[in-house]
């Protein structure tokens, strides 16, 4: 019962979440989540491609804007530089350079609200799993007697 409810995958990752396919509702929605994040790698490759770089140009998640690039900065700068601003510089630190764009800002903000409705469709089957659960405590009780 247990694995059918919670992803035992992002659980591995500290992250407890509801199986996407406990619901229907849930599905959908991850499988919305993953198109966005599959879009966002494109466009990681795009931009790779467009600063011409050596070395990667790396997708990652921020507590502050969620997602962002990062690539070396010696390598990265002439590429944003030239881009006629189409690249927003977050932060330099430490030689990376945190930059974003338009495209990933969108893409963020579409995947923020799709997190946002998980977490609250989310919410509602937490309830019912609980109540659910609750229903077994007698049964268990029992058990816990006759073991004893």
């Amino acid at each position: 019962m247990l694995e059918e409810c919670i992803d035992i995958g992002k659980a591995k990752q500290n992250d407890y979440i509801i199986n996407p396919d406990f619901s229907p509702e849930l599905k959908e929605l991850n499988t919305e989540i993953k198109i966005i994040r599959d879009k966002m790698d494109t466009l990681k490759s795009t931009v790779e491609h467009d600063l011409n770089t050596t070395k990667r140009v790396e997708l990652v998640e921020s507590n502050l804007h969620t997602f962002m690039f990062e690539v070396d900065k010696k390598e990265g700068d002439a590429g944003v530089r030239k881009s006629n601003n189409q690249y927003k510089i977050i932060s330099i630190k430490n030689r990376i350079m945190s930059f974003t764009c338009a495209e990933l800002k969108e893409l963020v903000r579409e995947y923020n609200e799709l997190e946002d409705n998980y977490k609250a469709q989310q919410d509602e089957l937490v309830q019912k799993v609980l109540e659910i659960a609750s229903t077994y405590y007698p049964l268990l009780e029992r058990v816990s007697i006759v073991i004893s």
